[in-house]
């Protein structure tokens, strides 16, 4: 990790550790950073020396640009050199980062270490990092039995230790009603519930479709003098527009605005996808222009759901205003948002437009991958057979020969349409290469696809003369 190709730095004497410090939180890059901690390693000789403030800040910097691994090995050194462990207070931002690089075990495993190697006790501040690493990634028996380590050590369960132990509760398959009780214990443990304590609960219940439970708790959080934020009420409304509670929704919303709590993104995309599932898209076109209004904007999910909604209830040209204003600011559809558009376009029999969206979706780099793999397939092929079913067959073979050039499969069926167009035209030759085609790809014609290539061939004139000839021939030298 050392970055010794950089060039050397020359030090005053006497060096002292602030100026190694300060020069360290003057370097903006983490590399060149570690560069000027080395270097000033590099003047032990002369009797420097890096005190734990420093190894701790450095320690720091290295967990932030996501490298948990050197900087636990910054803090071991640290305790190698110094002759003592560093406090507690610098392994939390390791055990965070080891909890963004999602590695759980890595951030049980340094915290065992603190207490074997380091020789440190652990307060509730790194149980509560490690608990809430376990929760999040997952990891939910380790959290539970870290849960009664941490009460058989005798450490204090503080408000956050609640919290995540109420949202491990509420992550699980367990019931809700034991977050409750959870809950209703906070106060007898010293431990009142802050806002983000009823906003896990509010979730919860409405995530389990105990919708008047999360608005009585709504109002009990009131009532105890805990303000809602912008969490509490988008969760709410959330929960409400998913069971068609609309009106109360809305209303929500206004005493919100009235509030002061500014609705963010997450807010507006969750009223809008209520809506839109509940048949109201064109309520939910309002909301859109109202965000806009507030100058919060919208993303890639909250034109997604208004896009589906209107497609859903047949509003497509209110659609394709809404996709064209998504492009206009800047947010790139993908492959799921093309493909519900053009499903559209297809079900309105407007297949030469579905087919330019088909090519605007390759243009601008959406490509296939393990996720929407059947996707492509199932909107490729319907654009194709759309475009035979509408005797528009020169540009049905084009998107056919695009979409075998990217790979994409072609199904039995748009192989079987794109044959029968092409007899229907009298172009055998064409209609026969596509058969060919068809059987490279390990597909078999039926007998109506040969039937109908084989009357193509009949029907031209040269071919029916020389069978004809041929017929005559042999019937004369039987005579």
């Amino acid at each position: 990790m050392a970055s010794s190709a950089a060039p050397a730095i020359r030090w005053s004497v006497p060096l002292t550790a602030p100026q190694v410090l300060q020069m360290i939180r003057s370097e903006r890059d983490v590399q060149k950073a570690l560069h000027i901690f080395d270097s000033a390693s590099g003047e032990y000789a002369s009797g420097y020396r890096h005190d734990h403030h420093t190894f701790a800040f450095m320690a720091a910097r290295l967990a932030s640009a996501g490298l948990p691994r050197p900087a636990e090995s910054l803090l071991f050194r640290a305790f190698s050199e110094l002759g003592e462990p560093p406090a507690e207070p610098s392994f939390l931002p390791v055990l965070r980062a080891y909890s963004r690089c999602h590695l759980p075990h890595d951030v049980l495993r340094l915290f065992r270490r603190m207490a074997y190697e380091f020789l440190l006790q652990p307060s509730h501040r790194s149980y509560n990092t490690v608990l809430a690493s376990l929760v999040a990634n997952n990891r939910p028996i380790l959290a539970k039995n870290l849960f009664k380590e941490m009460k058989n050590a005798g450490v204090p369960f503080t408000v956050a230790s609640f919290n995540i132990l109420i949202k491990a509760i509420c992550s699980s398959a367990a019931s809700i009603d034991t977050a409750l009780r959870v809950f209703r214990s906070m106060p007898d443990r010293g431990c009142l519930p802050d806002s983000c304590t009823y906003n896990t609960l509010i979730d919860g219940l409405c995530r389990r479709a105990r919708v008047d439970d999360a608005q009585k708790l709504f109002d009990e959080m009131q009532q105890k003098g805990c303000l809602p934020t912008v969490v509490t009420f988008t969760s709410l409304m959330h929960g409400l527009s998913r069971f068609e509670q609309f009106e109360e929704a809305l209303k929500l919303f206004n005493e919100m605005c009235k509030s002061g709590v500014k609705p963010n993104v997450i807010t507006y995309s969750s009223l809008i996808d209520g809506f839109c599932r509940g048949g109201r898209a064109l309520e939910a076109m309002g909301l859109l222009e109202k965000m806009g209004r507030q100058g919060c904007l919208p993303n890639v999910i909250t034109y997604s759901s208004l896009i589906n909604g209107l497609c859903s209830e047949s509003r497509l040209k209110e659609a394709l205003e809404v996709f064209d204003k998504m492009r206009l600011q800047g947010r790139k559809p993908d492959a799921v948002l093309y493909g519900k558009l053009i499903k559209a376009l297809c079900e309105s029999n407007r297949f030469q437009e579905a087919a330019n969206y088909l090519d605007e979706m390759v243009f601008s780099g959406i490509l296939p991958n393990r996720l929407t793999w059947l996707l492509h397939v199932r909107t490729h092929n319907t654009v194709i057979r759309g475009l035979c079913r509408k005797d528009e067959i020169i540009r049905a073979f084009h998107v056919y020969l695009a979409t075998r050039n990217r790979g994409i499969s072609i199904e039995p069926e748009t192989y079987g349409l794109l044959v029968a167009s092409y007899c229907k035209k009298r172009d055998a030759d064409t209609a026969a290469i596509v058969i060919n085609e068809m059987m490279i790809d390990g597909l078999f014609p039926d007998i109506t696809a040969w039937s109908s290539v084989l009357e193509a061939y009949w029907g031209r004139r040269k071919v029916r003369q020389a069978v004809e000839i041929i017929l005559d021939e042999l019937i004369s030298g039987g005579g």
